[in-house]
């Protein structure tokens, strides 16, 4: 048995250390979608309806979020404003509407959601801190406005004063915005 071992290793079997071979393993994608690469003509026209499409959608979706949100947080009025499950809804929903707003053109509700799920977020992790209406419905109020008069943009004058005001009233709540508070 030792002989035939030894004829196993002899000859141009015998690799030295340091030796590697390489082995590229077949790229079964590029053989799929072959050498020719994406039309950046077809991406681009792509992109366009994406965009066109997804702002007319926008309003729609925004709308039945906004309409959820209210729906949530009566629910919540009825039963326990400081249910934490109920909380996590109202967040969940902040969350889908900061997501998209700025993405098709409402930065203004990007900023409302924003300023409301950190209210909602301190409240959930400090456990003094109690969910108040007089915080909520004006930024609810705040998004029916945006969404109904279809302000894209920041709003102008009073789009910043809008913003101005709901930032004050979460932060004297010790709510923090973007680091501030």
């Amino acid at each position: 048995m030792a002989d035939d071992d030894n004829a196993k290793v002899t000859g141009a079997d015998v690799r030295q250390p340091g030796d590697a071979q390489f082995v590229t393993p077949p790229n079964y994608l590029k053989m799929k979608v072959g050498s020719g690469g994406i039309d950046k003509e077809a991406l681009k026209e792509a992109e366009i309806a994406i965009q066109v499409l997804g702002h007319k959608m926008y309003a729609k979706w925004a709308d039945d979020d906004l309409d959820r949100m209210r729906a949530a947080f009566d629910e919540m009025k009825q039963t326990d404003l400081n249910d934490p499950e109920g909380v996590k809804k109202m967040l969940r929903i902040c969350w889908d509407m900061k997501g998209l707003g700025g993405t098709f053109g409402y930065p203004l509700v990007t900023t409302i959601t924003h300023y409301l799920s950190n209210y909602l977020e301190h409240c959930l992790e400090h456990a003094e801190a109690r969910v108040s209406a007089a915080v909520v419905s004006p930024h609810i109020d705040a998004l029916y406005v945006v969404l109904s008069q279809k302000v894209s943009g920041d709003g102008g004058a009073i789009g910043r004063e809008l913003v101005a005001g709901l930032e004050k009233v979460v932060l004297k709540t010790g709510a923090r915005i973007g680091g501030r508070g």
